[in-house]
């Protein structure tokens, strides 16, 4: 088992969320970057590319490949078909939305002992 085994898909996106991470990504979709090239582009030092692309590598989203005295970095597919999955279920939870004030389930109790909450009796006044 490796360190990105134990890594969750919360994990990751957490990661990528980083400001500086998150241009790496993107560009990484583009098309394969040294830490050079992604330096040069970013404006940062190659010291914090390498930094960031050790946080990204132990994730599990990205590899790299030895291309002469360079390595070239790669996004990995599939964790971010993982975090798209995930966050594509969050659509589909969302259109199958339920509001809690439809069916009286409420556990909090209004002063006079009925069910529902304070947001529910306060609406009901206001329709």
């Amino acid at each position: 088992m490796t360190e990105a085994d134990t890594i969750t898909v919360y994990d990751q996106m957490k990661i990528i969320a980083e400001p500086t991470r998150l241009k790496i990504m993107r560009l990484l979709c583009e098309k394969k970057h040294c830490s050079r090239s992604l330096a040069l582009t970013l404006g940062i030092s190659e010291s914090a590319v390498s930094q960031h692309m050790t946080v990204l590598r132990q994730a599990g989203l990205v590899h790299g490949k030895r291309h002469g005295h360079h390595i070239h970095y790669l996004i990995e597919e599939d964790p971010l078909r993982a975090i798209i999955g995930e966050l594509e279920s969050w659509l589909v939870a969302i259109g199958e939305l339920g509001d809690c004030h439809e069916v009286d389930t409420c556990e909090y109790r209004l002063d006079d002992g009925s069910s529902g909450c304070l947001y529910r009796s306060v609406r009901g006044e206001q329709e």
